[in-house]
């Protein structure tokens, strides 16, 4: 079974970051659903983060996430709002070029949409 690392933008207010995770959290679901073995960092480490007063910050994360990069076959990325300004996701496939990950993106909702992305 293919595993998929899904890049989902999250960074901005408080109520931002909570309406993210939730998306973050339904996408997974769905593609799940579908028989797909997915690893979201937005909707593994919200709650950990919230809960277990762990570092707020970027390099912190960018480390974490990482080691789930190595782990996956696929980089989604989700087309949701600001994507393409999210700071994570420009790191997530940097990694993925450096690293020859294959890279999908598709929009939310439209599973019909998912190609593949095109690097410069």
């Amino acid at each position: 079974m293919i595993k998929i690392y899904l890049a989902t933008p999250y960074t901005g207010t408080e109520a931002q970051q909570n309406v993210r995770f939730k998306q973050a959290c339904e996408i997974c679901a769905k593609l799940m659903k579908r028989g797909l073995n997915v690893f979201s960092p937005i909707a593994h480490s919200h709650n950990i983060s919230i809960y277990g007063n762990t570092p707020v910050s970027y390099d912190f994360w960018k480390e974490q996430n990482a080691s789930w990069l190595e782990w996956a076959d696929e980089l989604w990325i989700a087309r949701m709002h600001r994507w393409d300004e999210s700071k994570g996701i420009k790191f997530e496939i940097d990694w993925a070029v450096t690293h020859n990950l294959e890279i999908k993106i598709f929009t939310p909702g439209n599973m019909k949409s998912v190609k593949p992305y095109m690097t410069n």
